[in-house]
């Protein structure tokens, strides 16, 4: 049944990624590039937002809705929540201020804490979905939202106008919709706002020290569209980010391959017949192997469609795209090298490796900009992800020697 329930969320896992990435290819259809650069700094400027606003807290839903029993959980459910709309009041006013004095003018700024409440909510319903085991459930929301949110934005953008508002517009309806379909009859769950001095301080406690992590994963991962913007403009971000999303597909097979390979290694770690580093470097031997063979199948497709993929006004971005395709397999090296810190609980050691690699990546894409244009940036990407792959490999060569001295 487990394994079902698995296969059932892989599944679905890999038709909503897929029809995440026909989203990308429609809306480079429809949109200008500037349009889609604002909508790239939008979900830039979320990733560091939404986990301010969920304390970074939220593997805590599943953990405590699998130890509470049932008023216990409706309890903690009903104070995080509270939490949560208090911090987002907060972060609407700071939203609303910093818009006011003109520091950035875009009007999508000020939906930011907005839409990052609504996946704050999504992801409560989905982490209970998975908790108790309705996979199909699960998997026809997420895929059901995504694909109601493209149908809205085509019709809206077809009915109105190409606009990166609709967009968002589109987004929003979708989420809420999946809330009231996910809670109908039972909104008082969401609505009955508490107070639980000894709750908040738990779940203040849990997600304060992964909070620390989001700045430094941040520049890793997200930072770069806002670099073109300070070094260029907004059309420029427009490009950059469709060879990111173009390029960026080879990270679905990644992470479809690296799920189907984790229970393989964590079963050959916990045997311990052969040492942390043989395992480790079997491991990535093979994964590596797997993500160049799709990368360079990718790209040779790619060669012969990219001018079908890329409209005209993506002109630019066309050369970009194998840039973006290069410099994401510096991210099959730490795919397994993260998994194995992750398995040892090497906490410290992979924050710090987070850390150094995104002053790397940081630095390596203002040099990049500044000498390459926007295919620097995803050097510089590359750049910092050899770094906290080198910074990981030598933190858990550390962990073996140590290993084989206390025997």
């Amino acid at each position: 049944m487990r394994d079902k329930n698995l296969f059932i969320f892989f599944i679905f896992s890999i038709a909503t990624s897929a029809l995440g990435f026909i989203s990308v290819l429609v809306l480079i259809r429809l949109i200008a590039p500037s349009e889609f650069g604002r909508i790239a700094i939008f979900f830039s400027l979320l990733f560091l937002v939404a986990p301010v606003l969920s304390v970074a807290a939220d593997s805590l839903i599943a953990v405590n809705k699998s130890k509470l029993n049932f008023k216990e959980y409706e309890f903690f459910r009903r104070n995080y929540v509270s939490m949560a709309y208090i911090i987002f009041l907060f972060l609407q006013l700071l939203f609303l201020i910093i818009y006011a004095v003109g520091v950035y003018n875009d009007s999508l700024f000020l939906f930011i804490p907005i839409v990052a409440l609504l996946k704050y909510l999504i992801n409560l319903a989905t982490n209970e979905y998975i908790m108790e085991k309705q996979s199909v459930k699960y998997g026809l929301f997420q895929f059901l939202t995504a694909a109601l949110s493209l149908v809205l934005t085509v019709s809206f953008m077809i009915l109105m106008s190409a606009t990166a508002d609709l967009r968002i517009l589109a987004l929003i309806i979708a989420d809420l919709l999946f809330i009231y379909v996910r809670y109908r009859g039972r909104m008082h769950l969401l609505l009955n706002v508490v107070f639980d001095s000894y709750q908040w301080r738990d779940i203040i406690r849990f997600g304060l020290p992964l909070l620390v992590a989001i700045a430094p994963a941040w520049l890793l991962n997200e930072a770069d569209k806002l670099i073109v913007f300070r070094f260029s403009d907004i059309e420029s971000v427009g490009m950059y980010a469709a060879a990111c999303a173009i390029g960026g597909f080879t990270v679905i097979f990644n992470t479809s391959l690296l799920n189907a390979t984790i229970p393989n290694l964590y079963a050959e770690l916990a045997v311990k017949t052969f040492s942390v580093l043989v395992v480790t470097k079997r491991f990535m031997l093979r994964y590596i192997l797997a993500s160049t063979t799709f990368a360079i199948v990718f790209a040779a497709a790619y060669a012969i469609l990219g001018h079908i993929i890329l409209p005209e006004k993506y002109l630019a971005a066309r050369s970009v795209v194998y840039w973006v395709i290069l410099f994401s397999l510096s991210r099959s090296f730490y795919a397994i090298l993260g998994a194995v810190t992750e398995y040892f609980s090497m906490t410290i050691e992979k924050l710090k490796g987070i850390t150094i690699g995104a002053l790397a990546a940081l630095l390596g894409m203002f040099v990049g900009i500044l000498n390459y244009g926007i295919a620097g940036v995803a050097v510089g990407i590359g750049v910092g992800y050899f770094v906290l792959s080198i910074s990981l490999w030598l933190s858990i060569v550390k962990k073996s020697r140590l290993a084989m001295d206390t025997k």
